[in-house]
């Protein structure tokens, strides 16, 4: 078997960008979708031939287009896409223009996978492996829904659908899951009482960390019975 070769998009940041290191260090080929090609991505792709940064604008067709086209001219096969790229804002923060934040939210979420999914299945279909694998990253939310984030939540909910289809058209070549995360990592803005207040609605009232999603990334890839399933990683946060 050669050597795998793995598609991150939103691969500049959070769990995008711990799991380019750490394909990187199992001896992972990894193609890093970002917006920017500079940073700590850019300079770890000076440092290993095995990383490719090709920047793209999600919400630029072209820049898709092209994003594509750099792909293909890269690889002819594909073992693995994490579709990782988010926006999670409230609706109130985009009051005064939401429809743009729709549309936003629709081209990361929904549109950026849907053409990838599509554009890139004859790669998939070359798999190193015996089966290549895609995996939507989600939310808890797509299934029981935040008010103040309604917008995110149905494009969320839309890609975990996505999943559903793709699992469907791509099978038996292509397994494609999701993965609905909780409270992972909590972001900068974050108050205090915005994370005791997350974790009191926790059974496991602690930060899961991204190493927790790595893990059922990993538990996902190395399953060859898994197809069109939902996982949670949540530390129980969706029952309460």
């Amino acid at each position: 078997m050669g050597q795998a070769v793995a598609l991150i998009t939103g691969a500049g940041r959070r769990l995008g960008l711990h799991m380019t290191k750490g394909l990187l260090e199992q001896g992972w080929r990894v193609m890093a979708l970002s917006r920017s090609t500079g940073g700590e991505l850019g300079d770890m792709a000076v440092a290993n031939q095995n990383l490719t940064v090709i920047a793209c604008d999600a919400l630029d067709d072209r820049s898709v287009d092209e994003a594509i086209t750099a792909i293909k001219a890269e690889t002819n096969s594909l073992d693995f896409i994490l579709h990782n790229a988010s926006i999670y804002e409230k609706d109130a923060a985009h009051a005064e223009d939401e429809c743009a934040f729709y549309d936003a939210l629709y081209q990361i979420h929904m549109k950026l996978p849907a053409r990838l999914n599509q554009a890139l299945s004859t790669l998939l279909q070359n798999s190193q492996r015996p089966t290549a694998n895609i995996i939507h990253v989600t939310d808890i939310y797509a299934s029981n829904p935040n008010p103040e984030y309604a917008l995110y939540c149905s494009t969320k909910a839309g890609l975990e659908n996505l999943m559903l289809s793709f699992a469907k058209r791509l099978a038996p070549r292509v397994r494609v899951n999701a993965i609905q995360p909780g409270p992972i990592k909590f972001l900068p803005e974050h108050s205090d009482g915005d994370k005791k207040q997350v974790l009191s609605e926790t059974l496991l009232p602690v930060e899961g960390g991204f190493e927790a999603l790595e893990q059922a990334i990993q538990s996902i890839l190395n399953n060859e019975y898994m197809t069109a399933a939902v996982i949670r990683v949540d530390g129980g946060r969706s029952v309460t």
